[in-house]
């Protein structure tokens, strides 16, 4: 009888357990996609951002995202994407690309960066600066980000660090002057009149 007993109740502490750890997963989970689609999402947002990659290479600019649409300025280069077309502006060789932004190219480093988000068991954890997300890729997952450790604000889940594991490196990003919302399309086409005497190299 007491055996008997003592087998349910270590089966019960397993089933809580287990219990714990999925809706730890599920919050996790929630709140990772809703700090992704911060990013991506279709509001729109302009954020600061510096990533640093084994302290080998560094950037540091600030983007514009809004669903398929995007702008970004960075060292002497700056970027506009309407969704259809890309124009990458190299401002000291005084060069214009054009690029189909629906090609993935081989030497596009954001590739790397390519979330799959069922691809991934995730945890959630408190942090003395908000709350810290972890997402470990499971073991046939076929992605190239092997674990994502994501602190994010508290409340709205605004991203303000990821530490991402591709391969064997590590790579940072650090955000700032995070803005959600309010982000208009026309920032997101490109200029041509002001940037008309500039050789043009298509590459599509």
């Amino acid at each position: 009888m007491k055996r008997g007993l003592l087998i349910c109740l270590i089966i019960l502490s397993h089933l809580t357990a287990f219990a714990q750890d999925n809706a730890n997963s599920r919050q996790a989970k929630r709140v990772f996609n809703t700090a992704w689609n911060h990013i991506y999402g279709k509001e729109g947002v302009r954020f600061h951002y510096k990533i640093d990659i084994l302290h080998l290479y560094k950037e540091e600019g600030t983007s514009w995202n809004k669903g398929d649409k995007a702008k970004s300025e960075y060292k002497d280069s700056k970027m506009w994407n309407d969704g259809n077309i890309k124009y990458i502006l190299r401002e000291k060789k005084g060069i214009v690309e054009i690029h189909d932004p629906k090609v993935n190219k081989k030497n596009d480093k954001l590739q790397m960066f390519k979330f799959e988000p069922d691809s991934y068991n995730y945890s959630i954890a408190k942090d003395p600066e908000g709350l810290l997300v972890t997402l470990e890729a499971k073991p046939d997952a076929k992605v190239k980000m092997k674990k994502i450790i994501a602190l994010l604000s508290e409340g709205k889940y605004y991203p303000k660090k990821l530490r991402i594991k591709v391969s064997i490196f590590w790579a940072t990003i650090t955000f700032s002057n995070f803005q959600a919302g309010n982000i208009d399309d026309s920032i997101f086409v490109f200029p041509k009149e002001k940037y008309s005497d500039y050789k043009i190299i298509d590459e599509r």
